[in-house]
């Protein structure tokens, strides 16, 4: 009887041991904080794909958002290498007076998907 279980054990912990490997080699996406110098922005950015970002940046005072809009389309151009990009606004648009008259309300984070375009190649 041993001898006859003895391929299934076999064959059942080499696909066991597979599977495991497989997933421990799997990708995950890995948000990093980062903070720009030059703006003065907090921001988190996630790489979801191969030209892919997610960009949160930290909601700041009133008088920070210029900076925030700015240091989103620099950034955006270093990560693509000066390729077209895609953003799309997911939250955190903020309206703009120049005057605010009272305080405003919590805002919150710029939330912000990037696609950067890989230039085609030209054939020969």
């Amino acid at each position: 009887m041993k001898g006859l279980n003895t391929p299934y054990l076999v064959i059942a912990s080499a696909l066991i041991t597979l599977s495991s490997v497989g997933t421990a080699f799997a990708e995950k996406a890995k948000t990093e904080k980062l903070y720009d110098f030059d703006n003065k922005v907090h921001y988190y950015q996630t790489k979801i794909g191969e030209e892919n970002y997610k960009i949160e940046i930290k909601s700041d005072d009133y008088e920070h958002f210029t900076n925030q809009s700015v240091f989103l389309l620099r950034h955006a151009d270093r990560l693509c290498r000066g390729n077209t990009f895609m953003l799309k606004v997911l939250e955190g648009v903020q309206e703009y007076e120049r005057f605010p008259t009272k305080p405003r309300a919590y805002q919150p984070d710029l939330n912000v998907l990037l696609q950067c375009e890989t230039p085609e190649k030209k054939e020969k």
